[in-house]
């Protein structure tokens, strides 16, 4: 029987309902914050993934307060249980450290908590939370994170020249997983859409309209990486890597301008290194 995203995260919500009071009830250290537990769930099973190396990945959303008392009467704020055959543990985090975070475009947070269900939230914070991270992406955040990654995607593309014109494998090697990474988290951006870290972003990608244009190219630049194209005897612009790379940038640079960004830096990129990095420390979610 296939379920889907939604059936996974209802099926473990409701075993976790039904499991967490009494472990909550017997644990020596979170026995005390079984009455007023905010708890969440995320990652990878919340997204709809349910295999034998999937697990369940839970916040306990505390005051400054509580994890502070929790903090200080024990050495650890990460704990470990099972349901059912499957491994899950639960980690500690002060509220205000994730909001902060979500404020700041943390966007792996921002991902997972769009995606994330509520087990238990007596006070609500849990809800709050949620709802500020699933608030739809501004314009100002969009334009300035795909400016971000847009610029270091064409500096890790030009880092990747030299290596190739003087056939240094191991410099191109490092170099090349940078630009795809940053092609396709400014493709999401593009979208509107936050991206996860790098264990799901391809995945991800392949979810949204931009990201679908440039994952051909991502899929061709893996599979030359699996011959012998690092090693490749030509020029750079010869270099059949290289093609794909300017395949990702082109298609970045019309969804762009389709969606209205058709700035000077889209060309002259190096002349917006420092912006590009400032707006990105400066934009608020």
């Amino acid at each position: 029987m296939t379920v889907d995203a939604n059936g996974v995260r209802e099926l473990w919500v409701g075993r976790l309902r039904e499991f967490l009071p009494g472990w909550f009830a017997e644990h020596e250290v979170l026995s005390r914050l079984s009455d007023g537990a905010a708890v969440v769930l995320y990652g990878s099973t919340a997204r709809g993934l349910d295999d034998a190396w999937s697990d369940l990945d839970l916040g306990l959303l505390l005051s400054d307060s509580e994890f502070q008392a929790l903090a200080g009467s024990c050495d650890t704020t990460f704990f470990g249980f099972g349901v059912e055959g499957k491994e899950g543990h639960i980690m500690a985090v002060p509220v205000r450290q994730w909001r902060d975070e979500v404020a700041h475009c943390h966007m792996d947070r921002i991902y997972h908590l769009q995606r994330a269900a509520i087990v238990s939230d007596v006070e609500g914070r849990a809800a709050e939370l949620l709802d500020y991270a699933r608030a739809p992406m501004r314009e100002e955040v969009r334009r300035a994170m795909f400016l971000y990654h847009y610029v270091e995607m064409r500096s890790d593309h030009r880092a990747c020249d030299n290596p190739m014109e003087r056939r240094e494998p191991p410099a191109l090697l490092f170099s090349l997983p940078k630009v795809l990474g940053h092609g396709l988290r400014a493709a999401m951006i593009l979208d509107r859409e936050p991206y996860p870290y790098d264990k799901w972003l391809y995945q991800a990608t392949q979810a949204t309209p931009t990201g679908r244009l440039l994952t051909p190219h991502v899929d061709r630049a893996v599979e030359l990486l699996g011959g012998d194209a690092l090693r490749c005897d030509r020029p750079a612009s010869d270099n059949p890597i290289d093609h794909e790379i300017y395949g990702i940038r082109n298609a970045l640079i019309e969804a762009a301008r389709a969606a209205g960004i058709d700035e000077p830096w889209l060309h002259t990129w190096w002349l917006s290194m420092d912006a590009a990095r400032q707006a990105r420390e400066d934009v608020r979610w």
